[in-house]
């Protein structure tokens, strides 16, 4: 199995939000409708888009490598691996809830506070947002192909 880079799929993301904020602002300067705020609004969609993703991987690496650290390298039979992951399994969800949570909270604050400024396009806010997930399988798509 091949080692890939942790960071791949980060900036896989970084590049396509990019791709998205200039595909925005060309379709707003198409439309006669360009202004500022759409560069800060799709750049903020895009920043909120890839923080969220960091701040994700992030939260399962951790609760990962503490659940690996307190299993350590004895041998377990499978009565007694069922029983480990059983009693610290709680302990993993709990993460990765508390970063949905967190994450939710950012992402909502964002649009709450965005139209408020009236600095921030909220369409061009909002689409970087909803692309999060396409932009995902593209880039396994994408890594599929490279063979990464």
């Amino acid at each position: 199995m091949k080692k890939t880079n942790k960071h791949t799929d980060a900036i896989y993301l970084v590049i396509l939000e990019g791709v998205l904020a200039l595909v925005i602002s060309l379709v707003y300067l198409a439309l006669g409708r360009f202004d500022y705020t759409v560069i800060t609004g799709a750049l903020l969609g895009g920043a909120v888009t890839v923080g969220n993703f960091i701040f994700l991987s992030i939260s399962v690496d951790k609760a990962i490598a503490s659940y690996i650290d307190e299993r350590g390298d004895a041998e377990m039979d499978d009565e007694q691996a069922k029983k480990f992951a059983a009693e610290h399994q709680m302990q993993v969800q709990n993460s990765i809830t508390k970063s949905y949570i967190l994450r939710n909270i950012l992402t909502i604050g964002v649009l709450v506070i965005a139209p408020i400024t009236r600095q921030f396009d909220l369409i061009a806010l909002l689409i970087p947002l909803l692309m999060y997930k396409p932009f995902i399988y593209l880039t396994e798509f994408i890594k599929t192909k490279r063979g990464a």
